[in-house]
């Protein structure tokens, strides 16, 4: 889900942090928005230039801090016009994504699919310490690669949970194609419907900051030794206990690692 800044017309006005934390290193804020293709687009109360239903826009670097954004889109309707609105909670270096077309007309999941490298891939599992001994959790699994992966390079079961019938579907086919199907289990779940305290040692995630930060309770019942690991995003404002960067044609995927025992709180062991 790494996306390439694309610097809008308008660019996201820089607002005083909620919570300062020092200067520090300045990064940009990357949020991309969808909406109704026609209906008028408010940035903090201010129209911003519309073209087609996606546009991402970039702030200028800022220091570190929280950040508000308030979003709007006015729908007309039979019953008149209607404004829809998203707060969002960003930090520097945060790319986010927000969907403010009707909920029919979003895709099933919560995030736009976007392949992961496989470069990233199996950075991501040796970053985790994967041995054939774990159970691989990849929620949001997309094509399947990241459990498929763990499977073959490493001898270990992984299960893969996605919500969109047709990501199962070609997760399913890739598990067949790779020959791996004694190993790999592909199921169509809720992510935020799924009992982590039993069942995996490692987590994996490509998802957004804030289904990030919503996943944080589940993710804090995991059992003693279990590690979670994130590509690209981060996990609330809990501090990594490692942190790599891998090159890509596609640009720098940041990947984050915690041990269970940092996300409930009990220090790095």
């Amino acid at each position: 889900m790494q996306r390439k800044a694309i610097v809008a017309a308008s660019l996201l006005v820089g607002l005083v942090p909620a919570l300062s934390i020092g200067q520090g290193d300045r990064r940009t804020i990357t949020i991309e928005v969808y909406w109704p293709e026609g209906a008028p687009l408010l940035i903090e109360g201010r129209e911003v230039a519309r073209d087609g239903p996606m546009r991402r826009f970039v702030s200028p670097p800022m220091p570190p801090g929280q950040y508000t954004y308030t979003i709007q889109a006015i729908i007309t309707g039979p019953d008149g016009p209607k404004t829809v609105t998203e707060r969002v909670n960003v930090r520097p270096g945060d790319f986010e994504s927000i969907d403010l077309r009707e909920p029919g007309r979003r895709p099933i999941g919560d995030v736009e699919y976007e392949p992961t490298p496989q470069s990233v891939v199996d950075a991501a599992l040796r970053l985790a310490g994967v041995t054939a001994r774990d159970v691989v959790w990849d929620l949001g699994c997309g094509d399947g690669r990241i459990p498929i992966t763990a499977a073959k390079a490493y001898g270990c079961k992984a299960v893969g949970f996605d919500l969109d019938p047709e990501r199962v579907k070609d997760s399913r086919a890739n598990v067949r194609k790779n020959g791996v199907e004694r190993l790999v289990t592909i199921d169509r779940r809720d992510l935020f419907q799924l009992d982590l305290s039993q069942g995996p040692t490692v987590v994996t995630l490509y998802l957004l900051p804030r289904l990030n930060a919503r996943l944080l309770p589940q993710l804090r019942k995991l059992p003693p030794g279990a590690r979670v690991v994130s590509i690209a995003h981060r996990m609330a404002d809990i501090p990594p206990d490692q942190h790599i960067i891998i090159p890509t044609e596609l640009g720098e995927f940041d990947v984050y690692l915690w041990k269970a025992e940092t996300l409930r709180g009990l220090g790095r062991l």
